[in-house]
């Protein structure tokens, strides 16, 4: 069941559609993620994603790579998680990734 819902999200990532979700017996609400910045990279088959989610007056750059998200920097100012994001975002590109912005579309998560 996992390796295929992996699979399910691989897909709608190349389509363009963005989807955070997790299998649960129960019935779950969502919620809307706040990103201020989210940026999709693909090279060949391999989907990248670099966003800066705001948490209060906190923000958090993500990096995501083989299917697993990390928190690669966070701070007090926007700025500084938005650099975060344009140094990785142009290593990618540098190395013929092909970045595109995708901060416009609609994230939701499920809250357990």
């Amino acid at each position: 069941m996992h390796q295929s819902f992996n699979s399910l999200l691989k897909i709608l990532i190349m389509s363009g559609v963005v989807a955070v979700a997790s299998v649960a017996t129960a019935v779950e609400s969502t919620v809307e993620v706040e990103n201020k910045a989210y940026w999709m990279c693909k090279s060949r088959k391999e989907v990248r994603t670099i966003r800066v989610q705001m948490a209060g007056a906190i923000c958090t750059t993500f990096y995501s790579k083989q299917g697993e998200e990390k928190n690669v920097g966070s701070g007090k100012n926007q700025e500084s998680c938005v650099n975060f994001l344009n140094n990785i975002k142009t290593n990618l590109e540098k190395s013929n990734w092909a970045c595109r912005d995708i901060s416009a579309t609609r994230i939701t998560a499920s809250v357990e």
